[in-house]
């Protein structure tokens, strides 16, 4: 039988706290005490992030793009319509743009509750489960105090934090996948940790980075067979999605060339065109012209005390980063409240306690020693900067304060009819996206509108630069709209 065929069906034998294996005729992992733990702290994460996401919502702070995006399209596979997405322009389909096919999954979930606040709860969830499995493996290999550490470093990490606080995104079902994933790697499952790496390809076309440096890792550790196919299929699923499925929906074709060679965005979305060489040459003065892919890196290695550099597990990310370093979109380089972080941290963390697995069987001493430190280095990094973080936020009154301008907001959206035609602004968007047909003020697309709900003190950057929005609202008379109601800013307009 080949090497592949002859893999590991099975992990290796439960660790004990120091990581070896556990002794004869003492309960497995399964059976402590503590082998409830991970899902208690899932749990309590769960919590967390569903407060934190659901509290931002009520208080107008989430925006059409991206939760009142992704409401449309489950929207439309709930109601056994392929996913058009308004917001976008009129009769965009959403797989054009990226594609994330378990979308439809959410589909029956979205019958029952037919509410944004949905997406939020099921990312909140996504995103928590992916606890488990690392928090498992930190007890069964490090023991009961540095596998909690972990647990609170990991589900703290601004990565998560980040995905948590930018509305919604598919990239949340990715985060377990590769929980999953890394685990198996670690414990040398290595057909477990395929079959959990696949689904990723459903989530976004650029998961096959991720299968290709899963298969790349498999041939590291002499998995020829499975890891060939998996390097091989990854690069290939990425070419038949972005080359053939994506142009099938999309007659402009894939939209995203544009951020490797210098394409830029228009409203809110990356466009064509630019040089990818001279991006590609041109990389190594990009870090010094924009610090902030350096703040990145920085941010990536320290928020596990740099210890999960010594893994041969962290090599899995370096396509998932490098592609954003290459790329001429600042939200690709940002560690704040974006997403693209979030599927990293279950790679670093895992990483995490495989390097200190590693290290503690170090022959020199400083090596055994920063294994003993870094654990509670990365707690103690995640616990010090959590003032200066989204979840940091949830310490301040104001996090909680429903203010005169919210209250006024929701009367004016509530004015709205149901399955009205309406051009709202960004932060106004994803509050009547599931009961009125959606469009972004202005309404740079002239989709046909009955109504216009405007927030003044509150602009945003998309569609238009806010120094736009002025002459858009002034010209609405013009257009056959009378003012219904004004209160705090809020401007609620109707066609004449």
């Amino acid at each position: 039988m080949s090497g592949d065929e002859t893999a590991v069906a099975e992990g290796p034998p439960a660790a004990s706290p120091g990581g070896g294996a556990a002794a004869p005729g003492r309960p497995g992992p399964g059976d402590r005490p503590h082998a409830r733990l991970p899902a208690v702290f899932a749990a309590l994460f769960a919590a967390l992030y569903c407060v934190h996401s659901l509290m931002r919502h009520a208080l107008l702070r989430s925006t059409g793009y991206d939760l009142g995006i992704f409401e449309q399209a489950v929207r439309g596979y709930a109601e056994f319509r392929a996913p058009i997405v308004p917001l976008k322009e009129p009769g965009f389909h959403l797989l054009g743009d990226h594609f994330h096919p378990w979308l439809a999954a959410l589909g029956p979930l979205y019958r029952l509750w037919p509410d944004a606040r949905l997406l939020l709860v099921v990312q909140a969830v996504l995103i928590a489960v992916s606890v488990v499995p690392v928090g498992r493996l930190a007890i069964d290999r490090l023991g009961v105090r540095s596998g909690v550490a972990v647990m609170v470093a990991y589900g703290l990490s601004f990565g998560l934090q980040g995905a948590v606080a930018f509305d919604f995104h598919e990239i949340a079902l990715a985060v377990p996948l590769l929980a999953f994933a890394m685990v198996a790697l670690v414990e040398e499952r290595w057909r477990a940790a395929a079959l959990w790496t696949l689904p990723v390809l459903l989530v976004k076309e650029d998961m096959g980075l991720v299968v290709a440096a899963v298969g790349a890792y498999l041939l590291l550790r002499r998995r020829w067979r499975l890891g060939a196919a998996m390097l091989g299929g990854g690069f290939a699923a990425i070419a038949v999605i972005v080359l053939v499925l994506i142009p099938l929906w999309n007659p402009k074709g894939y939209a995203y060339f544009g951020s490797v060679s210098g394409g830029g965005m228009v409203h809110g979305s990356p466009g064509a065109g630019g040089d990818l060489l001279g991006t590609l040459l041109g990389f190594p003065a990009s870090l010094v012209e924009h610090p902030q892919k350096l703040w990145l890196l920085w941010m990536l290695g320290v928020v596990t005390a740099f210890a999960a550099l010594r893994s041969p597990i962290t090599l899995i990310a370096l396509p998932l980063v490098g592609y954003r370093l290459v790329s001429t979109i600042p939200l690709h380089w940002s560690t704040e409240r974006v997403h693209y972080n979030a599927i990293l941290m279950p790679i670093l963390f895992v990483a995490l306690v495989d390097a200190v697995v590693r290290m503690r069987g170090g022959a020199r001493r400083p090596v055994r020693t920063y294994a003993r430190f870094a654990v509670p280095a990365a707690l103690a990094i995640s616990l010090v900067s959590l003032p200066g973080t989204e979840f940091g936020k949830m310490f301040s009154p104001s996090f909680w304060t429903t203010t005169p301008h919210v209250t006024a907001a929701r009367q004016v959206l509530a004015m709205v009819p149901d399955d009205a035609r309406v051009a709202a602004s960004n932060f106004l968007a994803p509050q009547l996206t599931g009961r009125a047909e959606v469009v972004l003020f202005p309404n740079v697309t002239r989709a046909p509108m009955d109504w216009v709900v405007v927030d003044t003190r509150r602009p945003s950057v998309v569609p238009v630069p806010p120094d736009q929005i002025p002459a858009a609202i002034a010209a609405l008379p013009g257009q056959g709209f009378r003012l219904v109601a004004d209160r705090d800013g809020v401007q609620l307009w109707h066609r004449r």
